[in-house]
């Protein structure tokens, strides 16, 4: 399993930022209450999120099917 998420995990490169932002949007907290948990502004929470939702191939701007991938492919 560990070398799986390793194979996985060198076709796209997350930075700890972006971790911690599916981490928070994983356990029910709301993009408007982001800023007080991640160092970045709204708007740039925002940038990462639809960043994060092109490396994963995700087209919808719905949270669910954006956090379903990322532990789909072993990142949650």
């Amino acid at each position: 399993m560990k070398i799986i998420r390793n194979e996985i995990a060198n076709e796209y490169t997350l930075d700890d930022i972006d971790r911690k932002i599916l981490y928070e949007l994983s356990i029910g907290n709301k993009m408007k209450k982001l800023p007080e948990v991640i160092p970045l502004s709204f708007a740039g929470i925002q940038k990462r999120k639809r960043q994060i939702a092109k490396i994963f191939g995700v087209d919808s701007h719905d949270d669910r099917e954006l956090i379903l991938t990322a532990r789909n492919k072993g990142f949650l």
